[in-house]
């Protein structure tokens, strides 16, 4: 009837003393301190973190983490012992690690402008999460600080960088250069045609004022002489200059009328007519008899 009994009493021990050790591992906390208010390009901010609830030389695993308010989405980098930086999103192992008692609490971190959660330039909460070991040795989930700051992050102008590079364009100096030198050397090629043709053209025409002045000294000629004297003067000019050219000779034409009369008596006598220059003949005979008799 004993051991019944005694059940719920342990019970209630158990609760009573499993409660102060939960509540006591629950006190862990860091409250943070930062002097800075306004982060440019890569500034960095050193963070300051007092801690409570944990105990010396208990090792723990702090990063840094920035996000818009109302956001779940943090970001940002986190400076480790070795001067690395590890990026808000990797593991917790990667995080930077401490120990508690020879941790001065400081921690440098700064933004990650690439990171999603850069909705860009403006105001944006910052806090701190750590891990710590759990009783069965296993690695809690992330606990946060008990309280945020303010920080204004604020992206690197990026007008530094394109004015070194419009700088280097001095390239274009060289092009009108060479166009200069193009359009030179293409001048004297059009002038030297252009030149040539009117020595040409001068030659041309000298010739054919020579026999134009030599009109005059046949007209002065004319009014000189009489018109007769200068057309058989002409007329032997030609016949003893030309003979061959000088006219048809008159025999040729005699000929000519020969061959024509053969060739109508040939035609008269293809046709039959003999009778009738018989006839013709014999008249012409009869009455010559008749004048003598």
């Amino acid at each position: 009837m004993s051991c019944p009994r005694l059940v719920p009493i342990v019970g209630v021990l158990v609760l009573l003393l499993w409660h102060p050790i939960e509540s006591l591992r629950a006190t862990r906390s860091l409250m943070i301190t930062s002097t800075t208010t306004s982060l440019f390009g890569e500034d960095e901010m050193v963070v300051t973190a007092s801690a409570s609830g944990f105990t010396d030389g208990e090792a723990i695993y702090v990063k840094g983490a920035f996000y818009q308010s109302g956001s779940t989405n943090y970001f940002g980098y986190t400076k480790k012992g070795d001067g690395s930086w590890v990026k808000n999103g990797e593991t917790t192992m990667s995080q930077q690690s401490v120990t508690i008692g020879s941790w001065d609490g400081t921690l440098s971190v700064k933004s990650d402008f690439s990171d999603s959660g850069f909705g860009g330039e403006g105001d944006y909460s910052f806090k701190v999460g750590f891990y710590y070991t759990t009783s069965g040795g296993n690695l809690s989930s992330v606990n946060w600080s008990e309280n945020t700051l303010t920080v204004t992050l604020n992206e690197p102008d990026p007008t530094p960088t394109p004015t070194p590079s419009m700088t280097p364009t001095p390239n274009p100096t060289s092009v009108p250069t060479n166009t200069q030198q193009s359009t030179a050397t293409a001048g004297p090629t059009v002038t030297a045609p252009t030149k040539t043709p009117t020595p040409k053209a001068t030659a041309t025409r000298s010739p054919t004022l020579t026999p134009i002045q030599s009109g005059p000294t046949t007209s002065e000629a004319f009014d000189i002489l009489g018109t007769s004297d200068i057309a058989t003067e002409d007329a032997t000019q030609k016949v003893e200059r030309n003979p061959e050219s000088s006219g048809t000779p008159p025999w040729v034409f005699a000929l000519l009328f020969i061959g024509i009369g053969l060739g109508l008596l040939a035609f008269a006598l293809a046709l039959g007519r003999v009778d009738v220059w018989k006839k013709f003949i014999e008249s012409s005979h009869g009455g010559g008899r008749h004048s003598s008799g």
